[in-house]
C-alpha cells in the first residue's frame, strides 16, 4: 500500500473511532480496492461494517436498490447512481456513514459524454442527504483505480472534519 492512502486510512480510522461512527461502502469501478485497503487497519472491525462490490448493473439493483428507471436514464457512471448507492450501503449495513464509488477506470468503456477517468463518488451520513462529487482521473487503469481510492479516502476525512 502507498504512503498516501495508509496514512488516509489511519486518518479515517482515527476519526471514525473518535466520533464513535461506523462505515460502509459501495464500490463499482474501484472493484473491493478500498474495502482491502481499510481491512489491512487492524482493528477495522470497530469501524467498518462491510461493502458491496456492485460492478453490474444487476448487482447494484439486487443488492442495493438502485433504481432501474435511474440506470436507463442516467447511466451507472451518474451523480443520480452514486447517491442512490450510497444511500444503499447506509441503509443496508445500518453506517452513520456510506460511501459509494462508480466510474470508467478504462481501458475501454469511455465516451464522448463519459471518458475514461470519470468517476462519480457519492458520501451519505446518517443524518443528512447523500451528496455527490465527480471528478476526472488520468492514467492507465491502475493509476485511475488508485487515484479513485485515495479520493475516496480524502472525502470521507473532509465530512468528518
Amino acid at each position: 500500500m502507498n504512503n498516501k492512502i495508509n496514512e488516509h486510512c489511519e486518518q479515517l480510522a482515527g476519526l471514525l473511532l473518535k466520533q464513535n461512527k461506523t462505515l460502509a461502502l459501495a464500490e463499482s469501478c474501484s472493484g473491493g480496492w478500498l474495502s482491502k485497503v481499510l481491512t489491512d487497519q487492524a482493528g477495522s472491525s470497530e469501524w467498518f461494517l462491510g461493502g458491496v462490490i456492485c460492478y453490474s448493473n444487476k448487482a447494484k439493483r439486487d443488492l442495493l436498490n438502485v433504481d432501474t428507471t435511474q440506470l436507463e436514464q442516467f447511466g451507472a457512471v451518474s451523480p443520480q447512481v452514486a447517491e442512490q448507492l450510497a444511500n444503499g450501503a447506509q441503509s443496508v449495513f445500518n453506517a452513520s456513514l456510506a460511501l459509494s464509488i462508480t466510474g470508467i477506470a478504462g481501458p475501454a468503456g469511455g465516451s464522448s459524454d463519459k471518458p475514461i477517468g470519470l468517476v462519480w463518488f457519492a458520501v451519505k451520513h446518517l443524518t443528512s442527504e447523500s451528496r455527490s462529487f465527480k471528478k476526472f482521473f488520468k492514467g492507465d487503469r491502475e493509476k485511475i483505480r488508485q487515484q479513485t481510492v485515495e479520493t475516496a479516502l480524502q472525502l470521507m476525512i473532509d465530512s468528518l472534519s
